[in-house]
């Protein structure tokens, strides 16, 4: 007679109990999965439509006033007239803007009159075989300066960099090109006024077909980006003084377009080539994080149980002398009011002011000193929590690595989205944009109507785009959730099979059991629940768009109301997410939908809701300072390891993404931690609730969380009973056994 094998599954007696989890499990919640799915065809459809309709190079490569983008062979949009649309661009790899102070990412760049909101020009945007290595400045009117532009665009032409208007100089600017051919120099010029440099530059100076100025640049994501440093220098070398209210104009408009101080480009230069010098040090910080994070996670039971005490002594020792303190200084200052013979109202108002302060801070003290008293014994059972967690973590150390098969499907999922995106977002219809160009010298003759007139291409947004983003939004948040969730259930699951098997030893594969769980069963729960965030993440995005574009022409009242909108929402996000982590952790020991696990789960979160408080605040902080840690440990090292290398000048930039990488790897491997806790907290309330410890209605848990139960002591000699006597069972077979056969030898 042997003893009877253990599952890691209920029995069909426990079954009837309604406790463990179960072996037999249903599809749950299928109505929800089939509308993901659903959903998820309608973003395929989308996606169809914008590879139809879209090119993502246009905002690679960037496009010109005509429609071409650039660094690649263009074709001429069906129903646009203008004649420069549809150019060969493979040898014109750069974008360059005439005036950069509108550079934005439209397909037109508007000039608009600050006293009107009718547009009076549209800056051109020409693509070049490389950015301006030179800068032409605009020079104050004088004699001899009235050619001076046009005479330098043309030298430069002749020099490689064309900055005027395709095929300007080989048509009506094909005589201006042959009269600057006969000066030597740009200033003292006389000839015809028809070749002034008014002539050729708008009165705005942006729509050319040759610009004001021209700026030495870098290319910045094929961009020609100015530098502002020869933006002083050309202005010195003209003789003139630059107007600080162009500069900075300029460079907010450059800040706010990349999201970045461009000033610093130089310094960036010198960042990265730091990286690039101390890869090897990069690569031991990364590695020690690595290492770190275990080290961490196998000493945190016992570091958990040292801060927490730690903090609760620290707590009570001010929660006495803080008082005591108070009252201290107000009693020095009635003594000396006391001793005055004339007092005065305000020294008579600072002691009712001291008195005041004391008596708060007492009744402050004495509540977290009562807290602290009455929460010892929730504390305990904190401790032992992460001390459970990190007995699993160690028996199944392969779930430490699900987050990074996380990542990478998140990954994949916003690089998918981010694709798609690119195509939507330039799924636009080619559109003629025709108008006048101002000149302050068009009645001289140099340029006929016909000249002055010019046909640009813009890409028209269809009426319904607004919808299709929303859409596409709202899929990257379901997407991306659903993932989460998914992760979350798995290794919920993991943890309770450890938690609902009596004999830990006969757990088997709990992770990939766990994972099993999840996509043969509960996907649907798993869309429901990140569903409800992604709504509520939808709702956010869309109010703080609001916002951003009424900011201007709100009124205080209503910045208020958006601004308490905005907090209620997220807060109701939190909520939620917490609501479903454990309706999650529900469904993955009982199998049951995502409805009734909320339901089960709230009331026993509401029936232990002191121990809740205690587990996620004083839980979650010291899951913080272990991430504190990791980080902490990975800048020092790298600080001894390159701030007396002679060769890096910004040793900062190297530790920096070191330890974002830290704290990345931290992160991953304490939210498994985090699941384990709460997982084995909700099993814990439930066992709680269905278990007693009385023989057939044993306990799940293990000695030291059976010691915070209500009969501890009971349970634990019922525990030792029936361990004993499952001990004499197995003695007893075995000696059966031996006594069959020694019989069989005789």
């Amino acid at each position: 007679m042997g003893v009877k094998k253990v599952t890691p599954f209920q029995t069909a007696e426990e079954d009837k109990k309604d406790v463990g989890p179960l072996k037999d499990r249903g599809c749950t919640d299928i109505i929800c999965i089939l509308i993901f799915i659903i959903f998820l065809g309608g973003m395929g459809v989308i996606a169809y439509f914008a590879f139809t309709l879209g090119d993502p190079w246009r905002i690679l490569n960037g496009y010109d006033s005509f429609g071409n983008t650039c660094g690649i062979k263009n074709t001429k949009p069906e129903g646009v007239t203008a004649n420069l649309a549809g150019r060969d661009m493979t040898e014109y790899p750069y974008l360059m803007y005439f005036d950069p102070t509108v550079m934005l990412p439209d397909s037109i760049n508007t000039l608009r009159d600050p006293t009107d909101t009718t547009p009076v020009e549209y800056t051109m945007m020409l693509c070049v075989k490389k950015c301006p290595d030179v800068s032409v400045y605009p020079i104050t009117a004088g004699t001899g300066t009235e050619f001076y532009k046009m005479w330098s665009y043309n030298k430069y032409r002749k020099e490689g960099q064309d900055f005027c208007e395709y095929e300007f100089w080989d048509t009506y600017g094909k005589e201006l090109a042959e009269e600057m051919d006969n000066h030597s120099t740009g200033f003292g010029i006389s000839a015809s006024d028809k070749f002034k440099d008014a002539n050729y530059i708008t009165n705005k100076g942006a729509s050319g077909p040759c610009p004001e100025f021209v700026l030495k640049s870098d290319p910045i994501m094929n961009r020609c980006i100015p530098l502002f440093d020869e933006l002083t220098n050309a202005a010195e070398d003209a003789g003139e003084e630059v107007t600080e209210d162009f500069v900075n104009e300029l460079e907010n408009k450059l800040n706010a377009l990349l999201g970045t101080n461009v000033s610093a480009s130089q310094v960036m230069q010198y960042a990265m080539a730091d990286v690039m010098n101390s890869y090897r040090e990069i690569a031991v910080m990364c590695g020690s994080s690595l290492i770190i994070s275990f080290i961490i996670i196998l000493l945190l039971g016992w570091i958990a149980q040292i801060m927490i005490y730690a903090i609760s002594i620290l707590a009570a020792v001010a929660c006495i002398a803080g008082p005591a303190y108070f009252w201290y200084v107000w009693y020095q200052a009635k003594e000396e009011l006391d001793k005055q013979t004339i007092k005065l109202e305000s020294q008579v108002d600072n002691v009712q002011t001291l008195m005041i302060y004391a008596i708060i801070i007492t009744v402050i003290c004495v509540v977290v000193l009562l807290l602290i008293i009455f929460l010892r014994s929730r504390v305990g059972l904190m401790v032992t929590l992460f001390k459970e967690a990190g007995f699993m973590v160690m028996r199944m150390i392969v779930i430490l690595f699900t987050p990074i098969i996380l990542a990478l499907f998140i990954l994949a999922w916003a690089a998918l989205w981010s694709f798609v995106s690119g195509y939507i977002y330039t799924a636009g219809t080619a559109t003629d944009l025709t108008f006048t160009r101002q000149y302050a010298m068009s009645d001289q003759g140099a340029l006929t109507d016909a000249e002055m007139n010019i046909t640009m291409v813009y890409y028209k947004d269809h009426d319904y785009i607004i919808y299709v983003w929303l859409y596409h939004l709202f899929g990257l948040y379901w997407g991306t959730e659903f993932f989460l969730a998914c992760h979350e259930m798995a290794i919920a699951g993991a943890f309770c099979q450890f938690y609902w098997t009596r004999d830990k030893r006969k757990v088997s594969f709990p992770v990939v059991r766990g994972i099993w769980w999840v996509f043969r069963y509960h996907l649907g729960t798993v869309a429901f629940g990140s569903c409800i965030i992604a709504i509520i993440q939808l709702i956010r995005t869309i109010l703080a768009y609001i916002q951003n574009k009424t900011k201007d022409s709100q009124s205080e009242v209503v910045k208020y109301l958006l601004m308490c909108l905005q907090c209620c929402l997220w807060c109701f996000e939190k909520v939620m997410k917490f609501i479903n982590r454990n309706a999650y952790i529900y469904t993955a020991f009982k199998g049951s939908n995502f409805c009734t696990s909320c339901k089960k789960v709230f009331g026993l979160l509401m029936s232990n809701l002191v121990r809740v408080g205690v587990i996620n605040c004083v839980g979650s902080f010291i899951l913080f300072i272990g991430k504190f840690l990791v980080v902490m440990v990975t800048g020092i090292l790298g600080y001894f390891m390159l701030s007396k290398d002679e060769q890096i000048e910004y040793w900062a930039i190297p530790v920096l993404i070191a330890s974002i990488f830290a704290f990345a790897v931290a992160h991953t491997f304490f939210s498994v931690y985090e699941i384990g806790i709460d997982t084995i907290f909700v099993c814990f309330a439930e066992d709680e609730t269905k278990n007693d410890g009385t023989p057939g209605r044993e306990y799940y848990m293990s000695k030291n969380l059976m010691q915070w139960v209500d009969n501890s002591s009971e349970a634990l000699k019922n525990l030792k009973r029936k361990k004993g006597q499952q001990r004499a069972q197995a003695k007893a077979a075995k000696s059966g056994k031996s006594g069959e056969v020694a019989m069989e030898d005789m």
